[in-house]
């Protein structure tokens, strides 16, 4: 079984128009870098952020490229974060997962004004 986590980022057609953008001028590749930049942090900090009992569940989360600007965290062999993220009637939540997406999604926005300038598409 495997348990997943997603980051998964769309813009409506009004904020290209709003930058000034034209959607063709490699604005898809420069979201692909920032979202591969944003998993790869999420990853390494999820897994610091993971409960830490025999390690399994900290070992079992990789990162995965699902689509062309999507990134995707997987806990393959830990079913279980599900338990530890939410809690159950005898055991405290520790989300761990929301952790990781708070501390993410203000990096997404820096990431992508970044790799527009990288490619030329923003001053």
């Amino acid at each position: 079984m495997v348990a997943n986590f997603s980051i998964d980022i769309k813009f409506n057609p009004s904020y290209f128009k709003k930058l000034g953008l034209d959607k063709k001028h490699g604005f898809d590749d420069a979201l692909d870098a920032a979202v591969d930049h944003a998993i790869h942090d999420a990853e390494n900090i999820c897994r610091r952020e993971a409960p830490i009992d025999t390690g399994n569940l900290r070992r079992s989360i990789h990162k995965r490229k699902p689509g062309k600007a999507q990134g995707e965290l997987t806990a393959r062999g830990a079913p279980y974060w599900v338990y530890l993220q939410y809690g159950t009637s005898k055991m405290d939540a520790n989300p761990f997962v929301t952790r990781t997406a708070r501390r993410v999604k203000p990096k997404v926005q820096e990431y992508v004004l970044e790799e527009l300038r990288n490619a030329g598409i923003l001053d």
